[in-house]
């Protein structure tokens, strides 16, 4: 009944990956709220796929990949690293571009969302506990690479004095360059936290809750299974 030797051969023989790697661009990316009446801290990539609430449109229980692509808080599995070479925020406000009927005290609630957002807030990348790799902002700095296009004009519905009479189109997102830094290896295993921090509450135009969104650009370095 005795047991064989395992040997190192035995052991590469049965292993569960290969040694070989492939390098593939897939950013990393996570979403949270933004409270329509303000708050003073978020953080992103801290939560995984199964845990905390969803705030992707209709859904409800945990996070799923429409929220985030992680599968560990903070850090990336084994077998995994993770090549940063920049850094975008998406903002979703709750208010939607096109409106009709709306009282006329509240047109540009989108436009108005979108600036009292993203002209506050410092954005803050630590890998480990201390090194501190990107501390930047206002989060306009961090404009998103894709945005809608597509443009329609004001339209009055009938008396403009009236309050419930006016349509619109209203859209606005934070445009230039997207935001790059030196580049990080995140190794597997490897904690980093990413924070958005604001010195006092910042409240937004709308009636509920936005969402707002963090993606960290760059190649994911796996191995190839």
């Amino acid at each position: 009944m005795s047991r064989p030797t395992l040997t190192q051969q035995d052991l590469a023989d049965h292993q569960s990956y290969l040694s070989t790697i492939d390098v593939i661009w897939n950013p990393l990316y996570d979403f949270a709220t933004y409270l329509s009446a303000g708050q003073l801290s978020t953080s992103f990539f801290s939560t995984p796929i199964g845990q905390g609430t969803t705030t992707a449109p209709g859904a409800s229980g945990g996070k799923t990949e429409a929220d985030t692509n992680m599968n560990s808080a903070g850090q990336l599995g084994k077998g995994n690293q993770f090549y940063t070479t920049g850094v975008e925020m998406l903002l979703f406000p709750s208010n939607v571009p096109g409106n009709g009927g709306i009282d006329i005290t509240t047109v540009g609630t989108f436009t108005n969302t979108v600036y009292n957002i993203g002209k506050s807030g410092v954005v803050t990348f630590k890998v480990g506990s201390d090194r501190i790799y990107l501390q930047q902002g206002p989060l306009m700095l961090f404009p998103p690479s894709t945005r809608l296009a597509g443009w329609a004009a004001i339209a009055s519905e009938g008396d403009t004095s009236v309050a419930t009479s006016v349509g619109e189109i209203n859209y606005a997102q934070w445009s230039g360059e997207v935001f790059t830094i030196v580049p990080v290896l995140l190794d597997a295993n490897q904690v980093f936290t990413f924070d958005v921090k604001w010195p006092a509450v910042v409240a937004a135009a709308g009636p509920s809750a936005h969402r707002l969104g963090a993606r960290l650009r760059g190649y994911q370095i796996r191995n190839a299974q």
